[in-house]
C-alpha cells in the first residue's frame, strides 16, 4: 500500500482512479450483482459537476449504507466528508457523506431515494485519505462504516432527533378554563412554560401513563424534533477601544478612568480578563460601549486543557552513542519519505523519549507532522510537559479526560493546522492531520491501547495501518515489547533499535524475590524484608513506590459460620469491600451496598473481610509508618479531574513518601527520587484463564521495577509472591527480556497461538440464560457446518462455544467461541459469514452479538 498516497495527489488520471477502486474492492462498493467492482463516483462529479445522489453511512448500529437524492440548490455544498442530516426509519439522524454515485441502477425499484435534509458542515470533517482508514477499520474489525466515522470524531457535534410535548389549542383552552385535576394542571402548565418538552424529559417526571392518557385525550401532542448540539464552538467577548467621544470626566468615577487608561494602553482585552482584574468593570464597560468609547464583540476562542500544565526550561541531555546510533537510523526514514517502521526496544530508563523528541524534530523541520500515543491518561501530563518544553505551543492532546468541549477544541485546533504534535490516549490515532509523517507508540505492549468495548480496535495496529497508508515513520517503544511486535522484528517486518543500558551509566535496580509461603504470620501483607526496606528508606529521605494490581480494601466479604459470600445479582463475580465508603461494589458494573453487620443467611455478626486492595495496603502502611505521608493512586482515587496530576506532582516535589497503587503507577513515571519499589502479589495475573497471563506478569513485573533507582542513586525491588519459581517472575527479577521471549514464543508455538495464529472472538450475550446457550449452540453448529461446506481449508479452528469466564456481567450471560486461523482474510470471510448467519436467525430477539478481532483478552 506503500503507493495509497500517490492516489491523492492533484489531478486523478484514469489509471489512478482503477487503483483506487481495486483498493476500496472489499469496502461494499456499489456494483451489480455478479459484475464487475466501479467506483461509485466520478471525480469532476464530487469536485465540479451537478451531485444528483450522495451514498450516506449513519452513525448507528447498521452495516450497510444508503442512498439519498440530494435537492437542488444543496448540490453545490455538499462533500465528501460533510455530514448530513437525513431520515431514517421516522426519525433525522447524522449520517456522513462518502460518495456521490452517478446513477442509482442497482436502487430496488420503489419509491426510489429520499432526499437529505440538511448539509451540516461548511467544510467537510474529513478527506479521501481518512475516509479510506476509517473503511480499513470498518473492515477489518467488521463494524459499521457509520459508527466508525462517528467515533473518529469529536463527541457530542451529531443531529439527533427526539420526541417533543407540547400543548393542544384544547389543552391550552382547558388550561385558563382550570376545569382539569390538579395533577393533570400541573403537567400541562410545565409543558407549557417549556413550550416544547423532550418526552423523555417529561415521562421521568410525571407518570408515563399519565402523559399517554392526556395524549390520548387531545391536550398534549407528540412531534419530532431535534436535540442541541452537546458541544458547540467556544465565544469569548473581547473589548477593544475605539477612542473618546469627550471628556470622560463627566461620566467616569475614578475607579471607571482607570479601567479605561488601562484599556486604552491594552488596545483590546478580553471581557473576562478585564473583570479579573478590576472589580465591577461590567458596569463600567457598559457605559463606555454605550459612549461609543469601547467597542465588545464576541470572538471565536479555544477552550485550553494545557493552560494550567507547569512546565520548566528544556533541557537537552547529551545523547549516548547507542541513542545516537538509534537516531540516525529513525532520521534516516524520515528523509526516505517511506513508510519506515521501527521497534524502539530500549530498557527502563535507556532514553527513549529524549530520541521521540529529536525524531520529531526532524519531522517538523520537514513541513510535517507527529502523533505519539500513551497508554494511560495519567502519563499525558508528565509527556506533555516534556514536549511543550521542547516544542511550545505546537502540541495538542486528545484523551477522554478532557471535557466534552475540550476534545472539540483541540480537533478543531488539530484540523485548522494550529498544531503540528498531538500526544494522547487511543482516540488519537484519528487526529485529523493532512500531512502526517510520524506516529510514536510509547509502551507499545500495553493492553490499554485495545477498546474493549463498541469498535473493539487496537490503537498500536491502527497506528502501522496509517502511518502506511501516509508514507510515515513509525516507532513502537518500549522496555518490554509485545510478543507480536518483537517477533515482527525478529522476521524484519520491522527494523529492531536497541538501548539497552541506562543513561549517564545509571545500573538497573538490584530485584530480590521473596517467598511468601515462607513467611511467617497468618494473613500478612507486607513481608518483614519489604518493612525494613521501607523504614530504611524513609530514614534516609528517600521515596518509595508499593504496587498491588486490585484496587478496595478487601477482595471479598465471607460469613465463617455459613460460608456465604457477598456476590453481585448481575454478575459472575463477589463484591469488593472498600473500607472508607464503607461498601461492597461490583467492579464491572458499579452495583454497590452498604456493608451489613449481619450475616443475610444466618444472622452471624461475625462476618469477615478477605484478599487485599490498594485500599487496605495504605492504611497498613499509615499504621506501620505515621511519620511517613501515604498517598494511593488507583481508578477509586482518580475520578475526580486533574487528580491524576495532583497526585502525580505531590511525588515529584517530594511531598509523599510511600505511594500505593495499581498498574497506574506501573508505567512511564520517571521519579528520581523513588529508590525502592514493593511488589505485592506479583502472581496475581497469573491466575487469570488467559494465553497471555505470563507475559503480562513479565511486562508489569519489570516496567514497576524499572520506576527504582532512575537518579543518582541506585534503586531496589522487592516481589513478594507464591509462586517464586514461575519463568515470567524469575526473568522479571533478571530483567532478561530475551530469555523470557524464547521461552514465551516456544509456547505460543505448541498451542499455535498469536503471533502464529489470530483469533477473533464471537460472543453471545442475552439476559436470559436459556436464551443466550441455544443462540450461542446454533452458532457453534452453523460454524462448523459452514467449515463442511465451504471451501475454507483447514486453516480454520473453532473453540467452543462456551461460557466466557466471566459469565455473567451487567445482568447478561455470556457464551464466547473463539475462531482461531493462519490467514486473516480467509478467516475474517468465515466470521463475517458466520456473523450474518446468526444475526438472521436471531434477528433482535433479545439476543446480542459481539464481534473481537484480535483479542487482548478473553474475559
Amino acid at each position: 500500500m506503500t503507493w495509497l498516497p500517490i492516489l491523492f495527489r492533484k489531478g486523478m488520471t484514469a489509471c489512478k482512479m482503477y487503483l483506487l477502486g481495486r483498493l476500496v474492492k472489499s469496502f461494499s462498493p456499489l456494483t451489480k450483482a455478479g459484475g464487475d467492482v466501479r467506483f461509485p463516483f466520478r471525480m469532476e462529479d464530487i469536485e465540479y459537476g451537478q451531485k444528483r445522489f450522495v451514498e450516506v453511512a449513519v452513525g448507528l448500529p447498521v452495516a450497510k449504507t444508503f442512498y439519498y437524492e440530494i435537492p437542488s440548490g444543496l448540490g453545490e455544498g455538499l462533500r465528501l466528508g460533510s455530514r448530513v442530516l437525513v431520515p431514517f426509519k421516522g426519525r433525522k439522524v447524522t449520517g456522513y457523506a462518502i460518495s456521490f454515485p452517478v446513477d442509482l441502477t442497482d436502487y430496488p425499484k420503489s419509491d426510489g431515494p429520499k432526499s437529505i435534509l440538511d448539509i451540516l458542515d461548511e467544510r467537510p470533517l474529513f478527506d479521501n485519505r481518512m475516509l479510506t482508514f476509517y473503511r480499513w477499520i470498518s473492515n477489518y474489525y467488521l463494524y459499521p462504516l457509520g459508527q466508525v466515522i462517528k467515533g473518529g470524531l469529536p463527541p457530542g457535534i451529531n443531529l439527533e432527533s427526539q420526541q417533543l410535548l407540547s400543548t393542544t389549542p384544547k389543552g391550552r383552552a382547558l388550561l385558563e378554563s382550570g376545569k382539569l385535576t390538579q395533577e393533570e394542571l400541573t403537567i400541562l402548565r410545565t409543558i407549557a412554560d417549556h413550550g416544547e418538552m423532550p418526552l423523555e424529559k417529561g415521562t421521568k417526571r410525571f407518570p408515563h401513563w399519565r402523559v399517554y392518557s392526556l395524549r390520548k385525550a387531545g391536550l398534549i401532542q407528540i412531534k419530532l424534533g431535534l436535540k442541541d448540539i452537546r458541544v458547540k464552538p467556544k465565544g469569548e467577548k473581547v473589548v477593544k477601544y475605539q477612542g473618546e467621544r469627550g471628556s470622560e470626566d463627566e461620566y467616569l468615577s475614578p475607579k471607571g478612568k482607570e479601567v479605561l487608561a488601562f484599556i486604552r494602553e491594552m488596545g483590546e482585552i478580553s471581557h473576562a480578563s478585564l473583570c479579573a482584574k478590576f472589580k465591577g468593570a461590567s458596569r463600567i464597560v457598559k457605559r463606555l460601549k454605550e459612549r461609543g468609547v469601547i467597542s465588545v464583540e464576541t470572538r471565536g476562542t479555544y477552550r485550553d486543557p494545557l493552560s494550567d500544565l507547569i512546565t520548566g526550561e528544556d533541557w537537552r541531555p547529551e545523547l549516548t552513542p547507542k541513542q545516537v546510533k538509534a537516531l540516525e537510523t529513525i532520521v534516516k526514514g524520515i528523509d526516505s519519505f517511506r513508510f519506515s517502521p521501527f521497534l524502539l526496544y530500549g530498557i527502563t530508563g535507556s532514553g527513549k523519549t529524549e530520541i521521540y523528541l529529536r525524531a520529531i524534530e526532524t519531522v517538523l523541520k520537514g513541513g510535517r507532522q507527529a502523533i505519539v500515543l500513551v497508554p494511560e491518561i495519567s502519563l499525558t501530563p508528565q509527556l506533555i510537559g516534556q514536549f511543550l518544553e521542547r516544542f511550545s505551543g505546537r502540541v495538542a492532546t486528545l484523551h477522554s479526560g478532557l471535557s466534552r468541549g475540550e476534545r472539540y477544541d483541540e480537533w478543531r485546533r488539530i484540523r485548522e493546522g494550529k498544531v503540528d504534535i498531538v500526544i494522547g490516549a487511543r482516540s488519537a490515532i484519528f487526529a485529523p492531520f493532512d500531512r502526517l509523517g510520524m506516529i510514536i507508540v510509547d509502551e507499545e505492549h500495553e493492553t490499554s491501547y485495545k477498546q474493549e468495548e463498541k469498535l473493539r480496535y487496537n490503537a498500536r495496529d491502527l497506528a502501522a495501518v496509517r502511518a502506511k497508508s501516509c508514507d510515515a515513520v513509525l516507532i513502537l517503544g518500549s522496555a518490554t515489547p509485545s510478543l507480536e511486535a518483537y517477533h515482527n522484528a525478529v522476521e524484519e517486518k520491522f527494523r529492531l533499535l536497541k538501548l539497552d543500558e541506562r543513561i549517564e551509566g545509571r545500573s538497573l535496580p538490584s530485584v530480590e524475590i521473596v517467598d511468601m509461603r515462607r513467611e511467617e504470620g497468618k494473613g500478612i501483607i507486607l513481608s518483614e524484608k519489604l518493612r525494613n526496606a521501607l523504614r530504611e528508606n524513609l530514614a534516609i529521605g528517600r521515596q518509595s513506590l508499593v504496587f498491588l494490581n486490585r484496587r478496595g480494601f478487601a477482595s471479598f466479604i465471607q460469613c465463617p459460620d455459613c460460608g456465604f459470600v457477598f456476590k453481585c445479582p448481575n454478575c459472575s463475580v463477589s463484591l469488593t469491600h472498600h473500607f472508607r465508603g464503607k461498601k461492597l461494589i461490583c467492579h464491572y458494573c458499579n452495583y454497590a451496598i452498604v456493608v451489613p453487620d449481619l450475616c443475610p443467611d444466618c444472622q452471624c455478626y461475625r462476618i469477615r473481610s478477605f484478599g487485599i486492595g490498594t485500599e487496605r495496603v495504605e492504611e497498613e502502611i499509615r499504621k506501620m509508618f505515621p511519620q511517613a505521608t501515604v498517598d494511593r493512586m488507583d481508578r477509586d482515587t482518580t475520578r475526580k479531574r486533574r487528580s491524576h496530576q495532583r497526585i502525580l506532582k505531590k511525588v515529584r516535589s517530594r511531598e509523599t513518601d510511600i505511594l500505593v497503587g495499581t498498574q497506574m503507577i506501573a508505567k512511564g513515571h520517571d521519579f528520581p527520587n523513588v529508590t525502592l519499589v514493593g511488589v505485592i502479589c506479583a502472581d496475581l495475573s497469573l491466575n487469570f484463564p488467559d494465553f497471555r497471563s505470563s507475559e503480562r506478569t513479565f511486562q508489569l513485573l519489570t516496567q514497576v521495577a524499572g520506576r527504582a533507582g532512575r537518579g543518582m542513586n541506585p534503586g531496589k525491588v522487592i516481589i513478594q509472591t507464591f509462586n517464586p519459581d514461575h519463568y515470567s517472575i524469575q526473568m522479571a527479577r533478571d530483567q532478561d527480556f530475551t530469555k523470557f521471549y524464547r521461552e514465551e514464543l516456544r509456547f505460543r508455538k505448541e498451542l499455535d497461538y498469536p503471533p502464529f495464529s489470530r483469533l477473533i472472538n464471537v460472543r453471545i450475550e442475552a439476559t436470559s440464560q436459556k436464551r443466550s446457550v441455544k443462540a450461542a449452540e446454533e452458532m457453534g453448529e452453523w460454524g462448523r457446518r459452514l467449515l463442511r461446506k465451504r471451501s475454507y481449508g483447514r486453516g480454520i479452528e473453532i473453540l467452543g462455544p462456551s461460557p466466557a469466564p466471566l459469565q455473567k456481567i451487567k445482568g447478561k450471560h455470556r457464551y464466547q467461541m473463539l475462531i482461531k486461523g493462519n490467514r486473516a482474510n480467509i478467516l475474517h470471510r468465515f466470521v463475517k459469514e458466520l456473523v450474518g448467519e446468526t444475526k438472521k436467525r436471531w434477528p433482535g430477539r433479545g439476543i446480542s452479538l459481539t464481534v473481537d478481532v484480535d483479542p487482548i483478552s478473553v474475559m
